[in-house]
């Protein structure tokens, strides 16, 4: 069933956005080197339409140890378990996105429940189309595309932004230049101070790996990013754009990446709860 369409008229179906974040963090750990997989125990695996990523390194980091697909067809049953046992057998503590009110969410919810999981801290997804920015950004930042590795620091400055260990940033430093995907850097003064990114697939566009070093935060660096990406996502032909954060909590003030995103004309669009043992 594809939802109603948001406040400002953007489309979206929930089983498109999976298909293209399952695409998102493929790419990532595809493009890992291959020794910098070994050593840290980064891995890939596909259970059917279930994808699953373990880093044995960092055994409780959800954001990374993800199994994505549960609500496909033909996931629930052999393929989910066969997941879930696989994420077991390396030590780690996956996250596994369930979207609501898709065919297979009642079966994967169900088969969750029996192997002990239950649903945790949920991701706010967000959507757009592509119309033009109306928001200001500063005008001290400076946007530049990255169109190599060796132009900039854009895995060190994710790793370090996120709180991971020097060696993540191996993680994200291969990305630019990669088919399909569009990397900036945010500079100050001619210093790179923050990154964001950009994967598109045909019409659609996921924003993410959005990082700022401690000494420039609340300096407008993700504005500009946002502002620059949106503008190229519609040059490229995207028509639906979306990126997720951490839920807001009811009555708390909204962290500074869910502003940023309702201020670039982002909308909520739906939480998705993320499943934990």
């Amino acid at each position: 069933m594809t939802p109603p369409p948001t406040d400002d008229g953007a489309g979206y179906e929930p089983a498109v956005l999976d298909r293209v974040e399952r695409g998102f963090w493929r790419q990532i750990w595809q493009s890992v080197p291959a020794a910098v997989a070994a050593e840290h125990g980064i891995e890939l695996n596909d259970f059917g339409p279930v994808q699953a990523s373990a880093i044995g390194d960092l055994p409780q980091l959800g954001m990374v140890n993800l199994i994505l697909g549960a609500t496909e067809p033909g996931a629930a049953g052999t393929n989910l378990g066969a997941a879930i046992e696989w994420a077991a057998q390396r030590g780690v503590s996956p996250y596994v996105p369930v979207s609501a009110g898709v065919e297979g969410t009642a079966a994967a919810e169900e088969q969750l429940t029996a192997a002990g999981f239950s649903p945790g801290y949920a991701w706010m997804k967000f959507v757009r189309d592509a119309h033009p920015p109306r928001f200001r950004v500063p005008g001290d930042v400076e946007v530049i595309e990255l169109g190599a590795v060796e132009e900039g620091p854009f895995g060190s400055i994710a790793a370090t932004g996120f709180g991971l260990p020097a060696w993540a940033g191996s993680l994200f430093a291969e990305l630019p230049g990669r088919e399909g995907w569009r990397c900036y850097l945010a500079r100050i003064d001619g210093e790179a101070q923050a990154c964001g990114a950009m994967f598109v697939d045909g019409t659609v566009a996921e924003l993410g790996i959005d990082a700022t070093l401690e000494s420039a935060r609340r300096r407008g660096c993700q504005l500009a990013l946002l502002h620059r990406r949106i503008h190229d996502a519609a040059w490229a032909g995207c028509t639906t754009l979306f990126a997720e954060t951490g839920e807001r909590a009811e009555g708390d003030r909204p962290a500074g990446s869910y502003s940023d995103l309702l201020r670039a004309g982002f909308e909520e669009a739906y939480l998705r709860p993320n499943w934990q043992r």
